[in-house]
């Protein structure tokens, strides 16, 4: 089974002009929904550092609109093509190459939801109390659900693939559709505060669930990935930028243990309480020494693709949400530790993100311009 990225590179058919041949890129639907998940968590980590530099929240609400428009285009592009021709449809969920990107469209609602109700409060969005606008809930709650029923679909519909179809050569992108229900724990867990009282110790049992869920999935196809490509073929050229997919559990997973161990205080007694923090904070530690080896090897597979000249498709947009996640994961565990290097770490990789976004974005509209152009 190939990833996206080497499914893009090397099964669409190859155009000719003069002595060069460029791939075809994919239409709109699932394969492009990591451009909606990178921008997503990149507006959320600006528009947290918007109250100590305000000025972050002109390029968060930015990209918070650019995120919307992304999924509002894709979400109407894919769904006019499925009408037209249903097995625009069926097709995505038959060839195992394509499958696992839908992970990536549960994935972006939820980045999305979750950009809404970190960057509209500060626009003015909000209640005379101070607490977001009850519209703005309203949609990241929508967001929510939807996210996290299509996540749990692919999770347990891809695991069910693996088991029923032997599907052979594991890679990173494997891990695509397990990933959402750990993205659900941590949007899920936000929401907590937002909702009435009687609703909230049945959402966090929900996220919880989630956070085990894609926990367990994920370690076991990450882990079998890793052995494959370092005791049997090494990660394909074309495929260089999906090693950062592993890092996106690595680092939502030590978010959603930050989010739910403070959300959860108030439904806890007051020692329960302690040993989550306790119990977050040491789970944190754990996926901070993981991140180092998985950092690594993405560098050196990307730095490997690079100068291989790897073609563009949009499995490029594997270089941004994971580093989100590890962003994300190491500022919050900073602020509970009060350890400034661990925030460090969050600042470098938010930085990174920002190199990494506006690399894609430029590599996206260029590519797309160059083949509407030859047409």
């Amino acid at each position: 089974m190939r990833t996206v990225v080497g499914q893009v590179a090397t099964r669409l058919p190859r155009e000719r002009s003069g002595r060069s041949a460029r791939p075809v890129l994919p239409p709109a639907g699932p394969v492009w929904f990591s451009s909606v998940m990178g921008t997503g968590i990149l507006a959320t980590l600006l528009a947290r550092d918007a109250s100590q530099v305000p000025v972050l929240l002109v390029p968060a609400s930015l990209l918070t609109l650019v995120g919307v428009l992304l999924l509002i285009g894709l979400t109407a592009s894919f769904g006019g093509r499925a009408a037209r021709d249903p097995a625009v449809l069926t097709n995505t969920l038959r060839d195992p190459a394509v499958v696992p990107t839908w992970g990536t469209v549960s994935m972006g609602i939820l980045s999305i939801g979750s950009a809404l109700l970190t960057v509209l409060p500060q626009l003015g969005a909000h209640a005379a109390s101070g607490a977001p606008a009850r519209w703005v809930v309203v949609t990241d709650a929508g967001c929510w659900v939807v996210g996290t029923g299509l996540g749990v679909v692919t999770a347990f519909g891809f695991a069910t693939v693996l088991l029923r179809r032997n599907l052979r050569d594991p890679v990173p992108a494997w891990g695509l559709p397990l990933v959402p229900p750990m993205v659900s724990a941590t949007t899920g867990a936000a929401l907590i505060p937002q909702v009435g009282p009687h609703v909230r110790m049945a959402l966090l049992v929900a996220v919880v669930a989630c956070f085990f869920l894609a926990l367990f999935l994920g370690t076991l196809v990450f882990a079998t990935a890793y052995h494959h490509h370092f005791r049997r073929a090494a990660l394909p050229i074309a495929a260089s930028a999906s090693a950062w997919i592993p890092l996106g559990m690595v680092g939502q997973s030590m978010a959603a243990a930050q989010v739910i161990a403070s959300q959860s205080s108030p439904l806890l007694t007051p020692s329960a309480a302690d040993a989550a923090r306790r119990l977050a904070d040491a789970y944190g530690y754990v996926m901070l020494a993981v991140a180092v080896p998985v950092v690594a090897h993405a560098v050196t597979m990307t730095v490997r693709g690079v100068r291989a000249r790897m073609p563009f498709s949009p499995g490029w947009w594997a270089l941004t949400f994971p580093i989100g996640t590890l962003a994300l994961g190491t500022r919050l565990l900073g602020s509970s530790t009060s350890h400034p290097c661990i925030t460090a770490v969050g600042v470098a990789a938010t930085a990174a993100l920002c190199g990494t976004w506006a690399l894609c974005a430029v590599a996206s509209v260029v590519t797309i311009r160059r083949v509407h152009a030859r047409r």
